[in-house]
This record gives structure tokens, sequence and C-alpha cells, in this order.
């Protein structure tokens, strides 16, 4: 294999990989806490894992699959991170379960080793691939959805370090942003009926409605 299509060849397992993660950050945490998950450890799947791993040594992929394997973990580690709280405006949810220890090492390697097959899914038998991604694939069709649970300050929040933004939680925080302005305008405009000045009122609606504002734009950015 040339030098040429060694790199196309990362190029397409990277796609592979950015598609696969794509598809895990649709589980909200809530989602993936409720999920039981029971799998082989045994040989046969440290047999598939070799093969994997001789075909990304043999075609120059070896750092990259170290990588995936890396950033699959650390991407279901951080899901779990985020839903082990929720934050409200009041406080916080502690004490959320998020299944058994058997479960989430499950989870974790069952996207693990999807990751390893997207690596050299041209590389080796696809009954090699189907055998390593077919629970991750059981995972992701669980999911209802790209949209976060929770309250409005866990909707509008950055995503863990390691997962992707969602359009979701861009329209969260513009959705957010404009209800706190409307709420706060109208709080102002029933305080004029209650003999306050109208352009005092209106005029400290808009304040508060900017700062409420503010502060959503704020939680979409710690």
């Amino acid at each position: 294999m040339d030098e040429h299509e060694q790199d196309h060849g990362e190029v397409q397992a990277r796609e592979r990989l950015e598609a696969l993660f794509e598809g895990f950050d649709r589980l909200t945490p809530d989602e993936l806490a409720h999920m039981g998950m029971r799998r082989d450890h045994g040989e046969a799947r440290r047999s598939l894992l070799r093969v994997c791993a001789e075909a990304a040594e043999k075609h120059g992929r070896t750092e990259l699959f170290g990588e995936a394997r890396t950033q699959a973990r650390d991407a279901v580690m951080n899901r779990y991170s985020a839903g082990s709280l929720h934050p409200t405006f009041i406080g916080l949810n502690w004490g959320l379960s998020q299944g058994t220890v058997e479960d989430r090492v499950s989870v974790v390697q069952a996207l693990e080793d999807a990751a390893a097959a997207a690596v050299v899914a041209d590389l080796v038998d696809r009954d090699v691939v189907d055998a390593l991604s077919v629970d991750a694939e059981h995972l992701v069709d669980l999911s209802a959805g790209d949209v976060s649970d929770g309250s409005l300050a866990h909707a509008v929040a950055l995503p863990a370090p390691g997962l992707h933004d969602t359009k979701s939680r861009k329209a969260a925080v513009g959705f957010g942003a404009l209800v706190v302005g409307i709420l706060a305008i109208s709080a102002s405009l029933l305080a004029a009926g209650t003999g306050v000045a109208l352009d005092v009122s209106v005029a400290t609606g808009f304040a508060i409605g900017a700062v409420g504002a503010g502060i959503v734009f704020a939680l979409s950015r710690r």
C-alpha cells in the first residue's frame, strides 16, 4: 500500500469514527443510565480485537487505533459524568442512579470495540466488524434523539469534553433566552396594572429580561 492509499484509508477511518461518535452523542445521560448491558468479555472478544490490532499495525493505523479506543472510553465516562447530577436554578439534584458498575463497564467496552472496528473496517472481514459493532449499534438505536433532558441550565450547558455540540442545545440557548426575556417584560406590564408607572415598569422589565437572557447565555458557555 503506497502512502497516498494509506492516507486515504486513514481519512475514511476517521470519518467512520466521527459517524460512530455522532450516533453515540444522541444518547442523553438519562437514557444511558437506564440501559442495562451484559457482554462476553472472554477469549472470543480478545481474538477479534487482536485481528483488528494486527490489521492496524500492518497498515500504519496503530496510533489511530489506540486514540479511537481512548476517545470511546472518555466519551462514555464523560456522558455518565454529565448525568450524575442535574444543575437547576435553585440547587443540584444529587444521587442520580447511573446503573450498575457491570452495565457501565459493558457500555464502555461496547463503544471501544466499535471504535476499534471502525478504524480497520476496510481491512478485516465484515464478520469481525459486525461482531465488534453490534452492541454499540443496539445502544445507539435506543436513543430517542439528541435533546438533552432536565432543567434549562442542564439543557443549555456545554457538552462534556469529548462530546459534540448539538443543534438542540443551541436552539435551547436561544429559546431559553427568549422565554426569560418575554416573562420579564410580561411581569413588568402586570406591575403597571398595580399602579407602577408604565414607562418605569417597561424599562425595568427590559432590564430584567436582558439580565435573565445574559444568565442563560452565561450558562451555555461555562
